[in-house]
């Protein structure tokens, strides 16, 4: 077996562990919730704040954020443009959309982390800021368009997104960079302690949350063709036009073609949109990435 291949086969074992786990009865979706909360409050931030220190900054990886924001209305544009020929009702539509667009860039931190390690897992989060801040405003705001339209306010949210755990740790994080700042040895160890917990944080609860039902068979996979190869298509048009090169360009490929997002599906639950179609996409994208994402990794060159 290929050295990437054995780094990569724990990361997709962690995910049928998940699936497992759900079968036996033993977990349930509200036990996924607990772990998701976990990877968002606690391994996450560790995870930026054990990598994003050792990264070399530079000038260049402003293009990171810029390209997944670039990505996310890309998307979005090609799915209005789609969304015109398909005769959905309103709530459908809406997770249809919102599905497109939603990058569940977190899928990839366990694969980042195993092959490309601390390098790439920094990457990723610059990535995963200009996703998420997209996500909670421009994204959000098409969710109450399309569903209830009385959730949250934008501006609830953005505040939320401003003061969560992993933009405060990325933050923090960037400080200790420019200052070239060392933590004590005790605070490294323990911080790479809690970033161990990505993996099992974020691939148990995805196999738990796996749901292989069908809804609406050619919206659904249409969605999912937006999603993952119309998010490459439009990641590899964001390296060649800012010039990234070498691990930078590999991991906005990859992260372009992540599967729909967690939030999705929260989303559709806060403004009423069609929750089956939600849970469709989320699970058939997240089915097609285990088998995507490594196929990438071993063509993509990091040289």
């Amino acid at each position: 077996m290929s050295p990437v291949l054995v780094k990569i086969a724990p990361v997709l074992l962690t995910f049928a562990l998940g699936v497992l786990l759900r079968r036996c009865g033993i977990f349930n979706k509200a036990n996924a919730d607990l772990f998701l909360k976990l990877f968002f409050y606690v391994a996450a931030p560790a995870l930026f704040l054990r990598a994003i220190p050792k990264l070399e900054l530079s000038i260049e990886l402003i293009a990171i954020p810029l390209s997944a924001a670039a990505i996310d209305f890309g998307i979005y544009g090609l799915a209005w443009m789609v969304s015109r020929r398909l005769t959905l009702e309103r709530r459908t539509l809406g997770a249809f959309m919102i599905g497109a667009v939603m990058m569940n860039t977190g899928f990839l931190y366990p694969f980042a982390l195993s092959v490309y390690g601390p390098k790439g897992m920094a990457i990723a989060s610059l990535f995963d800021f200009g996703h998420a801040t997209v996500a909670f405003s421009f994204i959000y705001i098409n969710a109450c368009r399309y569903g209830r339209g009385n959730g949250q306010s934008v501006f609830f949210l953005l505040k939320r997104f401003i003061s969560s755990p992993p933009l405060v740790a990325l933050v923090g994080a960037l400080i200790l960079n420019l200052g070239k700042v060392q933590l004590p040895t005790v605070a490294g160890e323990f911080i790479a302690i809690l970033s161990g917990l990505v993996t099992p944080l974020m691939m148990i609860p995805l196999g738990i949350y796996f749901d292989a039902r069908i809804c609406r068979v050619a919206p659904l996979a249409i969605a999912v063709v937006l999603r993952m190869v119309g998010g490459l298509s439009a990641g590899l048009v964001c390296t060649l036009l800012f010039d990234l090169h070498g691990l930078q360009r590999t991991m906005v490929l990859l992260l372009s073609s992540a599967p729909s997002g967690i939030m999705t599906l929260t989303f559709s639950s806060m403004e009423g949109l069609d929750g089956d179609m939600a849970a469709s996409i989320v699970s058939y994208s997240t089915m097609i990435g285990l088998f995507l994402i490594p196929l990438l990794i071993i063509l993509l060159p990091t040289g």
